[in-house]
């Protein structure tokens, strides 16, 4: 099975998964966000939804902030190579990108397994 994103990029399966994992994770932290379904719009809706919850987050509740980036499994070394790399006005849309990469990764790492067993 072929799991580069590109290829699921409009899959409306995966990008509902995707969705449905995101706010799954920003809810445990008491915050909403939606999804529209609209498959061609669902990535930039999601970045721009988590754009303003990151920065309250990181500046309010900074053990909450870590504690989302562990829970989402963003390794340290990529959101220290962000911190040193990105600029302020740019910081919270790259991370907020970055956390939805790699939740739209977990989605197709789990579907390429659960495919694997049943096979």
């Amino acid at each position: 099975m072929d799991l580069s994103p590109e290829k699921y990029r409009h899959d409306l399966e995966i990008i509902r998964e995707t969705a449905a994992q995101v706010i799954r994770d920003f809810s445990i932290h008491k915050f909403e966000v939606t999804f529209s379904g609209n498959e061609f719009t669902a990535y930039g809706e999601l970045v721009a939804q988590l754009e303003p919850i990151l920065s309250t987050m990181y500046k309010t509740n900074r053990s909450g902030f870590n504690a989302l980036l562990y829970q989402i499994d963003i390794s340290e070394q990529k959101f220290r190579n962000l911190m040193q790399n990105a600029s302020k006005e740019e910081f919270n849309s790259k991370l907020a990108e970055m956390i939805v990469q790699r939740e739209f990764q977990k989605v197709l790492t789990r579907k390429y397994f659960s495919i694997v067993i049943v096979n």
